[in-house]
C-alpha cells in the first residue's frame, strides 16, 4: 500500500501545483459528488418525472451508501492529509507538504470514495435511463446512427463528470486516486445490479421497512463484533483532529459510524409514502403529470428530505 500511497502523494503535490487556479471548479465538482445530492436534489426530480428511475435510483443510491460504510470499516484506508504525517517512509521527517482545504478534513477512512461512488451509481442510472427512453422515442429509420450518437454523448458526459469528482477529491487530499477509482467501479457495479432487480419496482412498504430494519440491524451488528475483537472503528478521528490543519474544517458527521445514524431508508420510506403514484392514481411513469400535481411534491420532497439528512 505504501507504492499506492506515495505515488499518491505525488499526484496530490502535481495537481495543488500546477491545478491551483481551478480550486473553485474542483471544489464545485466535489460538492456535485456530494452523496446528498442523491437525496436532496437527484432522487426528489426523477421520482416526480419518472417513478421507476427515482426508485431505482433510491434503492442504488441506499445500497450503494450501505456497501460504502461496510467497505470503509474493513479497508481502514488513510487519506492523504494526515498519512503523510503518520507514514514513517520519509526519511529525516522529510513529509511532502500537502495544502488542506475547508472540506478536506474527514474523519473517516478513506476508502473507498464515498463520493466517487455515490455519483457513478447515480449517474450511471441516470444515463442508463436516458440511453432507454431516447431509444424508445427515435424514429425507426435513425435508430442506429442515433442511437450511437447519444449512446457516445451520454457515456462521455458520465466518465467527464466522474472523472471531474475523482480528480476534485484527490486535489483537496482528502483521497488517494486508487480511493476514487474503488468508489467509481463500485458505484457502477451496485447500478448495474440493479439494473437487472425488476422486483424493486413493485415492492411493498413492508418490504421497504424489511430493507431498511436488515441494513441497520447487519451494520450495527458488524459494528458490535469488531468492536468484541478490539477493533476501534473510530480510529481514524484522532488522527483526523490531530493533523488537520484548522479544527474549523474537521467534519465528524463523515464517520462511518454517523453514516450508520443517516436514514436514508427513512428517507425512501418518507417519499414512498407521500408520492407513490398508487396514493396519487398516477402511472409508474409520469413524464405525463401536469406540473400542477407535480410540483407541490417537489416542493414537499425538497422541504421534508433536509430533516433527515446531516449537516456538516
Amino acid at each position: 500500500m505504501d507504492f499506492l500511497h506515495r505515488n499518491g502523494v505525488l499526484a496530490i503535490q502535481h495537481l495543488q501545483k500546477d491545478y491551483r487556479a481551478y480550486y473553485n471548479f474542483l471544489n464545485f465538482m466535489s460538492n456535485v459528488g456530494d452523496p446528498r445530492n442523491i437525496f436532496s436534489i437527484y432522487f426528489p426530480l426523477w421520482f416526480q418525472l419518472n417513478q421507476t428511475i427515482g426508485t431505482k435510483m433510491i434503492w442504488v443510491a441506499v445500497i450503494g451508501d450501505w456497501f460504502n460504510l461496510i467497505f470503509k470499516w474493513l479497508l481502514f484506508g488513510h487519506r492523504p492529509y494526515w498519512w503523510v504525517q503518520e507514514t514513517q517512509i520519509y526519511p529525516n521527517h522529510s513529509s511532502p507538504c500537502l495544502e488542506q482545504f475547508p472540506t478536506t478534513c474527514e474523519t473517516g477512512p478513506g476508502s473507498p470514495s464515498g463520493h466517487a461512488m455515490g455519483s457513478s451509481c447515480v449517474w450511471y442510472v441516470m444515463v442508463t435511463a436516458a440511453l432507454s427512453h431516447t431509444v424508445s422515442r427515435m424514429d425507426k429509420s435513425l435508430t442506429i446512427y442515433l442511437h450511437r450518437l447519444t449512446w457516445s454523448f451520454l457515456w462521455s458526459l458520465f466518465w467527464l463528470i466522474q472523472i471531474s469528482v475523482c480528480i476534485s477529491r484527490v486535489f483537496i487530499a482528502t483521497h488517494f486516486p486508487h480511493q476514487v477509482i474503488l468508489g467509481v467501479f463500485g458505484g457502477m457495479l451496485v447500478a448495474e445490479a440493479f439494473e437487472h432487480t425488476p422486483g424493486i419496482q413493485t415492492a411493498s412498504l413492508s418490504t421497504y421497512l424489511k430493507t431498511n430494519l436488515f441494513l441497520f440491524l447487519f451494520a450495527l451488528g458488524f459494528y458490535l463484533l469488531l468492536r468484541l475483537f478490539d477493533i476501534d472503528l473510530l480510529w481514524s478521528v484522532p488522527i483526523a483532529k490531530k493533523w488537520c490543519a484548522n479544527p474549523d474544517w474537521i467534519h465528524i458527521d463523515t464517520t462511518p459510524f454517523a453514516g450508520l445514524l443517516k436514514p436514508p431508508g427513512g428517507i425512501h420510506m418518507v417519499a414512498n409514502c407521500f408520492c407513490n403514484g398508487n396514493c396519487l392514481g398516477s402511472k409508474r411513469n409520469s413524464f405525463s403529470q401536469p406540473w400542477r400535481k407535480r410540483l407541490p411534491l417537489i416542493t414537499m420532497e425538497k422541504t421534508l428530505l433536509p430533516i433527515y439528512l446531516p449537516h456538516k
